[in-house]
């Protein structure tokens, strides 16, 4: 074999070996960045509690969940209580709420919506109040099975006396989701029974656009009611808290919420 031919055929050898140096060191990288990009997020189940003054089984109801939020604390499980029908703690919003879950289906208090109309169940399932507690927790720790679809964020910044949340929400699946709209919701905690996180307030949807895998979508709420404490003794007296949530506006699945204190 001639010189040059052997030197062609090492050149040869030694551009294929480095070829393959590099795809070896360059595969792990990606793969990395793969997992990294698919992260799993835990969901936190928002449950919404629809009473009534004067309900005669209400009280179970709240009994049993408030129970429970306690229990499971607000990074798995938030709880609202909305009040309806004129009973001194309603308001226009909470009303009109119940009113587009339900529509011309059966109304009454208590009714419980577990991540919107993913589980709805409406008065009690038992006379016991065992019984009625571990449904709401079956039911609860079904959705904490669930890894969110989502990611959201917010928090909320003092701006001239009063506050303003800002947040986003970014699409980590690898599926692109619509038909979302982002919402927001101010309560008041309370010592009373019926009481412990009673809604104030529930802001406006804001509806998303589109969201394509790794997309992300920023959203403000201004809240009509100040959260600013006028004083110190204002302060002690009442706490107000915020809780933002995703919810689909064709199957009124709530996706993802979140508490910020």
């Amino acid at each position: 074999m001639k010189i040059n031919q052997k030197i062609s055929i090492l050149i040869f050898l030694i551009i294929f070996l480095l070829i393959l140096s590099v795809n070896n060191l360059l595969t792990p990288r990606a793969f990395a960045q793969d997992n990294d990009s698919s992260k799993t997020v835990p969901r936190t189940v928002l449950v919404e509690l629809f009473v009534q003054e004067g309900c005669l089984t209400c009280p179970t109801a709240e009994f049993c969940l408030e129970d429970l939020a306690w229990e499971y604390g607000t990074s798995k499980f938030i709880l609202v209580q909305e009040h309806l029908w004129g009973d001194g703690y309603d308001t226009a919003e909470t009303n009109a709420r119940y009113n587009w879950y339900v529509g011309d289906s059966k109304k009454g208090t208590p009714d419980v919506f577990i991540n919107g109309l993913t589980k709805r169940l409406q008065g009690l399932f038992c006379d016991c109040v065992e019984g009625n507690y571990e449904c709401y927790k079956d039911a609860i720790d079904k959705e904490l099975t669930r890894s969110s679809l989502l990611e959201l964020s917010a928090s909320k910044t003092l701006i001239e006396s009063d506050y303003t949340i800002e947040g986003t929400v970014k699409n980590i699946s690898d599926i692109p989701l619509k038909d979302l709209a982002v919402c927001g919701m101010m309560g008041k905690e309370g010592d009373e029974p019926g009481l412990y996180n009673y809604i104030q307030d529930i802001f406006p949807f804001q509806n998303m656009p589109p969201l394509l895998p790794g997309a992300a979508f920023s959203f403000k709420f201004i809240p009509e009611i100040s959260l600013a404490p006028e004083s110190e003794t204002d302060k002690e007296e009442e706490i107000l808290y915020l809780v933002v949530f995703v919810q689909n506006l064709e199957t009124k699945e709530i996706l993802q919420a979140l508490y910020i204190e």
